[in-house]
């Protein structure tokens, strides 16, 4: 009888040790999930800032190829890559 309640009073204690190893995994589990969040949100952000920099490197070059050509050429160019910025805005908000 003693063997059985000293059993009974080990499974207890077991049982209790795995609710709280599985409490503490849930934690875990939680503050990572909100860590993969904030890392999601942060590769966002850099991509945003890429491809502004991107962009931003675009009309640079832009600006050294139009020494010479006419004003209203320029104006086209940069209303084109214009376009072509929201476009991608466009595919990034969905």
């Amino acid at each position: 009888m003693k063997d059985l309640s000293l059993l009974v009073s080990n499974l207890k204690q077991k049982a209790e040790k795995l609710a709280e190893k599985h409490q503490l995994l849930k934690e875990e589990n939680k503050n990572l999930s909100i860590k993969m969040e904030e890392a999601k949100k942060e590769l966002e952000d850099k991509s945003q800032q890429i491809l502004e920099l991107n962009e931003k490197i675009k009309l640079l070059r832009l600006a050294k190829n139009v020494d010479g050509e006419s004003t209203k050429e320029v104006k086209l160019k940069i209303n084109e890559m214009v376009r072509e910025i929201d476009k991608c805005i466009a595919q990034i908000n969905r």
